[in-house]
């Protein structure tokens, strides 16, 4: 991380993961699971851990500056859905135009064939570029559930807003999943609404906690 800070708001419901430190954590958490967890919840532990401390170790590397896991009530019917929400901060030697920072990401994303809704929207903040798509991923084996069949993909949702600063040498990434795809859309408010919120210098009256260091 550098010294510089970003300043966002996370939403509500949303839990933070960590990124630091975390084989100590997942050491810990599995010790809790293992004596105080159910029986499910000790036979599946061990995957899911694993699985978790390489999902967070590759978000780390990946300058990941925050990481969480919400759960929400669907405005669709009410279901209870979950989400996970990722932020990073890359910087760029020298200065650019902002715009020009957007166009080369959206080039670079249509040439490595990553698909999905684009489009460079003007925020209060400046220029962001939001790519909305649905992935396919192999859904996962957990131990005590029904086991997908080899090779079973499932449907993943994903808002992507991508923020650069003033000058062109910082970029913000925000990016929201739901592998309840159909209740994917209703996320963008607050993707817009965490976008719109960026900012590269501190807001005022901003309190310093609220600064991820990027």
């Amino acid at each position: 991380m550098t010294e510089n800070p970003v300043w966002l708001s996370i939403p509500d419901g949303y839990a933070e993961l960590p990124l630091e430190d975390v084989p100590e954590t997942i050491d810990v958490t599995r010790r809790l699971i293992d004596e105080l967890g159910t029986t499910d919840q000790r036979q599946a532990g061990d995957v899911v851990l694993d699985s978790l401390s390489t999902y967070l170790e590759a978000l780390a590397r990946r300058r990941a500056v925050y990481c969480g896991v919400g759960r929400h009530r669907s405005v669709l019917n009410d279901q209870l859905i979950t989400s996970s929400l990722v932020v990073t901060v890359l910087d760029f030697p020298g200065e650019r135009n902002p715009r020009l920072v957007l166009r080369d990401l959206l080039i670079g994303k249509a040439r490595a064939r990553e698909t999905g809704n684009a489009d460079i929207v003007d925020l209060p903040n400046g220029p962001v570029a939001f790519v909305e798509h649905t992935l396919s991923l192999p859904g996962p084996a957990i131990p005590g559930q029904h086991v997908l069949a080899a090779g079973t993909e499932v449907p993943v949702w994903q808002l992507e807003a991508f923020v650069p600063s003033p000058a062109g040498d910082r970029l913000v990434t925000i990016e929201a999943s739901t592998p309840f795809a159909e209740h994917g859309p209703q996320y963008r408010a607050m993707v817009v609404a965490m976008a719109a919120g960026v900012a590269f210098v501190p807001p005022p009256e901003a309190d310093p906690l609220d600064a991820l260091l990027g």
